[in-house]
């Protein structure tokens, strides 16, 4: 062997050697949920590769996911994903990722989730912001685009106005109306919306109704 051979042969050992330890990341210096909530690619990729539990809860009882989907953080989302966390597992209230990135109006990365194949029922989701007090225009759109009817009636009987408006949530009222919530439909109860208003005595809801063309009677 000559010695250009050596020097070659040694060089080349030395290249495959350092790119073996580059390829192996040093472990994470911060816990998983404190990476998690910076947005932290480079410190979760060391979670991942170092074996952490991708569905384990926090102290409050969520699971990665819920936190990147609350936060709205769709590349970590889709990283976790990526690496087999549970898109439908539920934290600790029985919540879904995709209920959590709703209520917290993170659309776009609610669109993913479904897209990944979430377990996605939009009647049951705008009746759960309706019962959230989500008042955000893209959300109530974003599940009416996908199917949600205005006024589905939940187990309890009630459409998602009648909810609004016992909430006294006036914002929630006008968009449900702006997209198409019978003015007058009864929940089971044989209550209108206007008579549910009354009752409640939100004068602002019930000049809204009054305006989108709501009469008396029921309740």
């Amino acid at each position: 062997m000559t010695v250009r051979h050596w020097i070659t042969g040694t060089c080349l050992a030395i290249a495959a050697l350092a790119a073996a330890g580059c390829s192996r990341p040093d472990p994470p210096t911060i816990p998983l949920y404190l990476a998690l909530q910076r947005a932290d690619i480079d410190q979760i990729d060391r979670h991942i590769y170092h074996g952490a539990n991708l569905d384990a809860e926090d102290p409050d009882g969520r699971r990665p996911l819920h936190v990147a989907a609350a936060s709205g953080k769709l590349a970590v989302a889709e990283l976790l994903l990526k690496h087999g966390a549970d898109i439908n597992a539920p934290d600790r209230q029985g919540h879904s990722p995709l209920y959590v990135a709703l209520l917290a109006g993170r659309t776009q990365v609610a669109d993913m989730l479904i897209r990944k194949g979430a377990v996605f029922v939009p009647d049951e989701l705008l009746r759960e912001a309706t019962l959230g007090g989500v008042s955000d225009r893209d959300v109530a759109d974003f599940l009416v685009r996908r199917g949600a009817d205005v006024d589905h009636r939940g187990p309890d009987g009630r459409t998602p106005l009648i909810i609004a408006i016992e909430n006294g949530d006036r914002l929630m009222t006008k968009l449900l109306l702006s997209r198409g919530a019978g003015v007058n439909l009864q929940d089971a109860a044989g209550r209108r919306p206007l008579a549910v208003a009354t009752q409640v005595g939100n004068q602002a809801i019930i000049r809204l109704l009054r305006q989108n063309g709501a009469v008396d009677g029921g309740g």
